[in-house]
């Protein structure tokens, strides 16, 4: 997913396997999630394959930026919008075309500047104010590189498999690379998972060592309140939870 390595959060949500888990086309709501108003462009959540937000780290960056896979149509009319837009500053970076053009985000008020490239028919975009150009030059980096990302590390592939999936298709993944409300954690990984007519929800807590993970497990059990299981897998402590479908919308909001 073209992640560097140092990303300090990543949150990735596949809007198509929602779809399909929740029966439910309207989860998502209809209004546009991002806008590009120069080229009279929008994405609305039917557009959308999967969404990958990468919170970069301080003080280098700030902001986040984001990757979407759309649909195949979608990604075509953008791909021919950029090819012939004359309105677009055009930053050469890594062997990538960089954009420069007025985006809007769900929930802005105004249209702020933004950069935006194509890469490997993903849409990589970042409006942040202060590092926008320099967000969207990491994942290229990323992308034009043989190094490992976020995902290669043994420890991250720990966590995801410590979350409890394996072979299932993920609604939502999101990595945490900083503590939580539980003492001495290191990481969080939490998955979301359809389970026939529910939703498997579990987070896997990281610790210095399997006893100050099994030390936190009271404390687990204060803070991650009515859980389907609390299990100790060694250093990680993993809290599940068991959802109606309905819960989808609000586990998809982050860790």
């Amino acid at each position: 997913m073209f992640v560097p390595s140092d990303a300090e959060y990543v949150g990735y949500v596949n809007y198509e396997q929602a779809y399909s888990v929740s029966h439910n086309a309207s989860l998502f709501g209809t209004d546009a999630l991002f806008e590009l108003p120069q080229l009279g462009f929008q994405v609305v959540p039917s557009d959308i394959a999967y969404e990958v937000v990468i919170q970069l780290p301080e003080p280098r960056y700030s902001g986040s930026a984001s990757m979407l896979e759309l649909v195949s149509g979608k990604q075509a009319e953008l791909s021919n919008l950029l090819s012939s837009a004359n309105v677009a500053k055009i930053h050469a970076y890594a062997g990538y075309r960089v954009f420069e053009l007025l985006t809007l985000k769900l929930g802005d008020k105004t249209s702020s500047l933004g950069f935006i490239a194509i890469v490997n028919g993903r849409v990589v975009f970042s409006n942040d104010q202060n590092t926008g150009l320099q967000n969207v030059e990491a994942i290229l980096d990323q992308a034009s590189s043989s190094r490992n990302g976020l995902f290669d590390q043994a420890t991250v592939q720990r966590a995801v498999y410590a979350s409890g999936v394996t072979d299932q298709d993920y609604v939502g993944l999101f990595v945490g690379m900083f503590p939580t409300q539980l003492n001495d954690t290191q990481m969080a990984v939490k998955s979301v998972v359809g389970k026939g007519d529910s939703l498997s929800v579990s987070r896997a807590l990281l610790f210095p060592s399997s006893d100050v993970a099994l030390q936190r497990l009271d404390q687990a059990h204060e803070i991650y309140k009515n859980a389907s299981s609390y299990r100790i897998l060694d250093s990680w402590l993993v809290v599940t939870y068991s959802y109606p479908l309905s819960r989808m919308p609000a586990e998809l909001l982050g860790i």
